[in-house]
This record gives structure tokens, sequence and C-alpha cells, in this order.
């Protein structure tokens, strides 16, 4: 018989707030991350656009948007 709190563990990954929650703390990490941030930086700059510190965290923030809207569907996808 499993324990109480693996039970509870386990109806808390089971809940769909929980996994958005969860989803957008790694994406969060990953899309903020400072070496990230200075490899896009480097990127741009080899194609030759300059983007300033506020235009890089727009960037940043935009593909973050687009990254959780999909996986937000995905996750809403799958309980059905």
């Amino acid at each position: 018989m499993p324990s109480k709190s693996l039970e509870l563990t386990n109806k808390l990954f089971a809940e769909r707030a929980f996994q958005i929650a969860l989803v957008g703390a790694i994406l969060f990490l990953v899309v903020a991350h400072p070496i990230l941030f200075n490899l896009v930086d480097r990127v741009f700059g080899l194609v030759g656009i300059r983007l300033g510190d506020t235009l890089l965290v727009v960037v940043h923030s935009l593909v973050f948007a687009v990254a959780l809207y999909y996986s937000v569907v995905v996750i809403l996808k799958l309980e059905n």
C-alpha cells in the first residue's frame, strides 16, 4: 500500500495547474539563462543585428510565451 505522502505527490503531479506551473518554471529556467542570453546576442550580432539589453529581454519573453503556450496546449490535450 503506498504511503500517504506518495499518494499526495501522485495527486499533485496529476493536477493540470501544477503541470503547467512546473513546465513554465522549467521553460523560464532555460529561456532566461544568462548563457542563452549571451548566445542569442552573439548570433544576432553575427547576422548584423545589434540588440540592446531591453530588446534582448523582449525577444526572450516572446520565445518564452510561445513555448509556454504550446506546452499548455499539449498538457491540456493529453488530459482529454
